[in-house]
């Protein structure tokens, strides 16, 4: 089986469409003399799966199965994406009974570090999410290692550390979940499946319980390469669909490549980009819409009195863009009327 994820890895930012034929043949290949299954795996729904894959469809490009919404299965036929309704329901069903263990375990997690270890202080706690800062790298490395074991049974939560940070999340990890039940299903080993990705919703597909053949594209994220290094698989040199061609023709030669990338940085060496990118986020839009009505605020108070020629001098001044505006939204109601 070969499960690919969808965006960044099949499709890219760059103009692919010069490899189309190639990976078109590469599939037609593996289904001729393996009886290879491809699986295209996206956290996108059917119909944006459908509209997105066009441009590959037209080319004669469709995979055998397509799990859409991180998930759910369907197969792909004549007459288009058929949902596999039995196994799509057990999915579901795994995911609640996960996601509702999960709640217990965070606030289980959460006494058991806070209670061994006290220079910790807690950023975020939610019933999904757990993210810890620590006094020293050290505390931090073994808090991670403790909670990496806990979250095993956990198809969907992992555990990243930065720095002196800790992060247990649940970054829609069902991919793997869904090829697994694929898998399962057409009785294919997880020995025999390779699995394709470049996010962090693809790691769950590169779990050895899954794939124990793994690959990613150049433009993949640090904690994807990671896992590939880590596993043994082949980490392209190429980005998006050249990459994934690359990884293809390196298991079919034999020469599989794990090697870090010159530029890649460790993970664990960098600040937890979720926290960072989110808090500037969010600061930044706060302050600039308090600036803009405080701005807003001061004008109208300033004509208020201007019109009541309480403001000797510069009352003409302070007027003259509220009269601008009036004769402007005159000219508009001239026009609609």
């Amino acid at each position: 089986m070969l499960a690919t994820d969808l965006d960044g890895t099949l499709i890219g930012s760059a103009n692919e469409f010069p490899l189309y034929n190639d990976f078109r043949e590469k599939v037609q290949v593996l289904r001729h003399n393996y009886g290879t299954i491809w699986v295209a795996c996206t956290g996108r729904s059917l119909s944006s799966f459908n509209e997105f894959f066009s441009p590959m469809r037209m080319m004669g490009i469709m995979p055998d199965f397509v799990i859409v919404n991180h998930a759910y299965i369907y197969s792909v036929g004549n007459f288009g994406c058929l949902p596999h309704l039995l196994w799509n329901l057990r999915i579901r069903y795994l995911i609640w009974a996960s996601q509702l263990y999960v709640r217990d375990a965070i606030d289980e997690w959460h006494e058991m570090i806070t209670g061994v270890s006290l220079g910790v202080s807690t950023i975020r706690r939610k019933s999904d999410r757990l993210c810890l800062r620590f006094d020293s790298e050290e505390s931090a490395t073994v808090a991670a290692n403790l909670l990496m074991e806990k979250v095993k049974p956990y198809r969907h939560l992992k555990v990243f550390r930065y720095l002196m940070e800790v992060d247990v999340r649940s970054v829609p990890f069902t991919k793997g979940l869904a090829v697994s039940e694929l898998a399962h299903h057409l009785d294919v080993s997880s020995s025999e499946i390779l699995a394709i990705g470049n996010g962090h919703n693809d790691i769950s597909m590169m779990d050895k319980n899954v794939a124990q053949l793994v690959g990613c594209p150049a433009n993949s994220e640090d904690e994807v390469i990671e896992t590939v290094h880590k596993a043994g698989g082949h980490i392209a040199k190429k980005r998006s669909l050249g990459g994934v061609l690359e990884i293809l023709d390196a298991y079919a030669d034999g020469t599989v490549c794990c090697d870090f990338p010159q530029e890649w940085v460790p993970p664990a060496k960098g600040h937890n980009p979720s926290i960072v990118r989110s808090g500037k986020k969010k600061k930044q839009k706060f302050n600039t819409i308090r600036v803009l009505l405080f701005l807003g605020v001061a004008y109208v108070v300033l004509v208020v009195f201007a019109n009541f020629r309480m403001i000797p001098y510069v009352s003409g001044i302070i007027m003259k863009p509220y009269k601008l505006f009036l004769a402007l939204l005159e000219k508009i109601m001239t026009l609609l009327w």
